[in-house]
């Protein structure tokens, strides 16, 4: 397979990784709300985005649920599960639709066993969404909605690559956690102000950048560090 890869950890392998992992390497499509893994399953497989966005939800009793994190290009859906880890309590669903390559969690393993380059930058990369994970508790009690809206527009439109994203607003409100009322709200002084622009009904797209980091919480700026780095 001599494809360049958009996803930054498939990037990093190098020809001989390619060459083991393209017999079990599938690119697929991913729709808006797809379940990938629900709380608790076994997981068998592992999703590599190239420019959609996949959600960890962690869902209450009474069905509430809140994003613990969200994956991109820069990552994967789950890499602990190559860690020995086969399960995990979220729920992961797909938040933005686009394509992703799936893998084998087995063949994951087997390579990192056989290349510690692939090995360390798959333990710098959980480390680095372990911190996203720590820093998302915060920002859900700390921040305001419009602050933590602003953040996940961003640090979306940074992972998928583009400068627009589908999204329902009913949706967008079910990741962060609050009522769909609040994400109309802050949607609707977004467009007003310019900062976001409408092409057409579900659609986002970024009218002015430097603004809306203005925005958002310092959140973002950390996140993004974390995960520019060379992991």
């Amino acid at each position: 397979m001599s494809e360049k890869f958009v996803n930054r950890l498939l990037s990093s392998l190098d020809a001989q990784g390619v060459g083991r992992l393209s017999t079990v390497m599938k690119r697929v499509t991913l729709k808006a709300q797809d379940v990938l893994y629900l709380p608790d399953e076994r997981i068998t497989e592992i999703y590599f985005p190239e420019n959609c966005a996949i959600s960890m939800l962690t869902i209450m009793k009474n069905g509430a649920c809140i994003e613990s994190a969200t994956v991109g290009c820069e990552g994967a859906s789950w890499i602990s599960a190559s860690f020995r880890s086969p399960t995990m309590p979220c729920q992961t669903m797909v938040a933005i639709p686009g394509t992703a390559y799936r893998l084998p969690t087995d063949a994951i393993e087997l390579e990192i066993q056989k290349n510690g380059r692939f090995h360390n930058i798959l333990s710098h990369y959980s480390h680095a969404l372990l911190i996203q994970t720590l820093r998302s508790t915060a920002c859900n009690g700390l921040h305001t909605v419009e602050q933590r809206c602003s953040r996940w527009i961003l640090a979306t439109l940074d992972r998928v690559n583009l400068e627009q994203f589908e999204i329902t607003q009913e949706f967008l409100a079910k990741l962060l956690g609050v009522q769909r009322t609040g994400i109309t709200q802050v949607i609707g002084r977004l467009l007003s102000e310019g900062i976001l622009t409408r092409t057409e009904r579900g659609h986002i797209r970024l009218g002015d950048k430097e603004k809306l980091e203005e925005t958002a919480c310092e959140c973002y700026g950390i996140m993004k560090k974390q995960f520019s780095s060379k992991y």
